[in-house]
């Protein structure tokens, strides 16, 4: 396979896929630097050209804050706050953002088969990897960290029958939306895909506003609208993806551990284990890393049972890339990949028709007609052995 190290220069998608982006300014790209949206360390950033980008960039934040307004699960006010502390039967009135990224995450949960799921909410909290207890333990950039208590296997087989979407109906009414309930115990987070959402909410402000390229980001979740222009002419987009080791810290301290090209009007999602965890320190002095991804068993990737006790996995899917035209899609699939595994995440990309790149600590393979580059030099890790399906 031909390797070498793909230049990418200026725009970075955060986190985990950078975007190379030549001359943007230069090229008449209109820049708008990082926006707080959703959270403290979820940022929003725009490259346009064409049209009446100021408008379109200030649109882009308006409908971004009535997502965040709907659906954040740190907001005690949001709508889904406020069905997840609702008694079972009360009908909830929600906003259209929320009611549609609840259809949209019962639609990804069956074609997942559950890999994707949106009522993890109770899982996430017993594992304290939902977003306020994760902020809290997940180590700090000096190393620093808490070592929280783990759940008893039997902890998690007693909640897990109460994560299951299908436990919720949804309807809508005289123009209003409502949610339902049928289990006490039943709540929504759609941290797995609102980045994703937002991002497709934005394409459409694109094209009202007769943008003609584009870069869009979201803390990682990218979209390339229309051709990269460079000196006039019509580029690919390049795209990055950031090392998933060592986990945590910054994007650039990491490196890329391969990168891609995309043509555009296209959306790249990166999911792994790496940015959002915790630390365990066992008893017998090894650490436990647990990831905020939730598998279908209840448990976080990379963490498994040795029938006594919790223990990190033998292989597991610790960054996977998907590369399709709808971001939440996307960002669902990247997602439920992680919960699978390499080679059922595989499948499952085969099966909706997206790209990919799945990486373990082991192996690697790419799902459909990927752009691959390698880089010679891999920041003192391990060389990926290419995994073919």
């Amino acid at each position: 396979m031909k390797k070498f190290l793909l230049k990418l220069v200026a725009a970075c998608a955060a986190l985990a896929v950078c975007a190379g982006f030549c001359g943007c300014a230069a090229a008449g790209y209109t820049v708008f630097d990082d926006v707080e949206c959703f959270s403290g360390d979820i940022m929003f950033s725009a490259r346009i050209l064409g049209g009446r980008a100021d408008y379109a960039h200030r649109r882009m934040i308006e409908v971004i804050t009535e997502i965040n307004a709907q659906v954040s699960a740190t907001r005690a006010d949001s709508d889904v706050a406020r069905f997840n502390s609702a008694p079972a039967g009360d009908r909830v009135s929600v906003g259209k953002h929320a009611y549609r990224l609840f259809n949209l995450s019962r639609e990804y949960y069956d074609v997942t088969d559950g890999a994707f799921n949106c009522a993890a909410a109770p899982l996430a909290e017993l594992w304290r990897v939902d977003a306020q207890s994760i902020s809290q333990y997940r180590p700090d950039i000096d190393g620093s960290y808490i070592s929280p208590p783990l759940p008893s296997a039997e902890q998690v087989g007693e909640v897990l029958p109460h994560c299951d979407p299908r436990l919720i109906t949804g309807e809508e009414r005289d123009g209003k939306f409502y949610l339902t309930k049928t289990d006490e115990r039943v709540k929504l987070d759609f941290g797995g895909i609102a980045k994703g959402y937002a991002v497709d909410e934005c394409v459409k402000i694109l094209k009202e506003y007769e943008i003609t390229s584009a870069l869009l980001d979201i803390s990682g979740n990218a979209y390339f609208y229309g051709r990269r222009v460079d000196n006039g002419q019509n580029e690919n987009w390049h795209v990055g993806i950031m090392s998933p080791r060592p986990r945590g810290g910054t994007a650039q301290a990491r490196g890329y551990v391969c990168a891609t090209s995309v043509y555009g009007d296209a959306s790249a999602v990166t999911s792994g284990d790496y940015m959002r965890y915790y630390i365990h320190d066992k008893t017998d002095g090894q650490k436990l890393y647990v990831p905020h991804i939730i598998g279908t068993n209840g448990v976080p990737i990379g963490v498994a049972s040795d029938g006594t006790d919790w223990r990190n996995a033998d292989e597991w899917v610790m960054s996977a890339t998907v590369i399709g035209d709808n971001s939440a899609l996307c960002d669902a699939l990247s997602t439920a990949v992680c919960a699978l595994g390499l080679e059922h995440g595989a499948q499952l990309l085969k099966k909706v028709g997206y790209k990919g790149l799945i990486f373990t600590e082991k192996r690697y393979t790419i799902i459909g007609d990927v752009q691959f580059y390698k880089p010679d030099v891999y920041d003192g890790f391990t060389e990926y052995a290419f995994y073919e399906l």
